[in-house]
């Protein structure tokens, strides 16, 4: 399905007066950013995978290729092939991307919690059991280190990147003087290092959260300056429909600031942005063991994404991606007992679970249409 309007969009650029309301109207006839989704599919089926494949490279100039499923530890160390899972995963990555579509690959050397070594990703699934070599190691041990580095090289080599992220959400659960975030920056500044200089023309960067569940907001900014020192981006991850100081706030966008974003941008104003995850849920949240009931809507999911491009103007970003595509109701439902933490975004579609578009997906559609400055 390809789209192809021209259009000439009026929008509101920021510059907001106290009661957040907008100070300037200009015509809107270009954007600063690409944009693009990932492949995470609606359903667990190959057919599920194939159409959101299809549908993502149809409907962005940019892709992501989300490598958080852990790392091969020891195939990377001893060079020796990826499992069949890794490999195959890699290659699918340009699979149906239109001529001129960047690449965005992330990858992290951290599991899911952000905060401990990466389990095993091998032809068993994502976030294996570590083998006993590997338990126990941390971030600045010299094996994690060098395993990691071949990593990195590997998939770079294989994808052909046009942006690689070396670490996802990075600032999100360390606290700034604790021994495991400390030994992170040793392995990021190696890492770092080492990758500028086997391709010193592809950005490398880590990516940051601009809220989250185990820091406040200044301790995200504390972790962050001390991150960005081994990035050439600013690069952020940001679901601002939900609130981690109060759980059972309504996802209207106007309670958060237009600027909601400009703290991280200003770490270093000479690095460019990008917007590397963002989404925003289109119906009721409501996950009981975590204290949270977020009431939600298809208009105000249309909101967030006027407010999130007209950022991504004022902030001149350089990509923007949006998680997920479509609504992944028949994943979540064939998971066998999914983590509660699954339901978050399983309404940030651009479609909903049957398929059917929704107000934002014409807003994003709108945006494509415009040129890129």
């Amino acid at each position: 399905m390809k789209f192809k309007y021209l259009l000439i969009l009026t929008v509101v650029l920021l510059g907001c007066s106290k009661d957040n309301e907008p100070a300037v109207v200009e015509k809107q006839e270009t954007r600063a950013f690409t944009m693009g989704f990932t492949a995470f599919p609606y359903d667990l089926t190959v057919a599920a995978q194939l159409e959101t494949y299809e549908e993502v490279a149809a409907n962005g100039d940019i892709f992501l290729n989300h490598l958080d499923h852990g790392v091969p530890w020891g195939e990377a160390l001893n060079d020796t092939p990826f499992p069949s899972e890794v490999q195959n995963t890699l290659n699918a990555t340009k699979t149906g991307l239109r001529p001129g579509t960047k690449i965005l690959l992330t990858a992290t050397p951290a599991g899911q919690n952000r905060k401990e070594l990466a389990g095993y990703w091998n032809n068993e699934g994502s976030h294996q059991d570590l083998p006993a070599f590997w338990e126990g190691k941390s971030f600045d041990n010299v094996d994690v280190i060098t395993a990691y580095e071949k990593y990195c090289k590997r998939i770079i080599d294989v994808v052909q990147p046009d942006y690689f992220a070396y670490g996802i959400e990075t600032n999100a659960s360390f606290q700034k003087d604790e021994t495991a975030f400390t030994q992170f920056l040793v392995l990021a500044q190696s890492i770092y290092v080492s990758l500028k200089a086997a391709y010193p023309n592809l950005p490398i960067f880590l990516t940051l959260q601009d809220r989250s569940f185990e820091n406040s907001h200044e301790a995200l900014l504390e972790t962050s300056k001390m991150l960005v020192q081994h990035s050439d981006y600013i690069a952020m991850s940001s679901y601002p429909f939900l609130d981690y100081n109060d759980l059972q706030r309504d996802a209207d966008p106007q309670l958060f600031a237009t600027t909601w974003l400009n703290d991280f941008r200003n770490l270093d104003v000479t690095k460019p942005f990008a917007i590397s995850e963002t989404g925003f849920c289109a119906e009721d949240l409501v996950i009981d063991n975590l204290g949270v009931n977020v009431k939600a809507s298809e208009a105000w999911q249309k909101q967030y994404l006027e407010k999130l491009f007209e950022a991504g103007n004022m902030l001149d970003a350089e990509f923007l991606i949006w998680f997920v595509y479509r609504d992944y109701d028949g994943l979540y439902e064939k998971t066998p007992n999914p983590p509660d933490i699954l339901k978050v975004w399983r309404d940030n579609g651009l479609l909903d679970g049957e398929g059917n578009p929704r107000l934002a997906f014409q807003e994003w559609q709108r945006w494509m249409a415009l040129a890129k400055r």
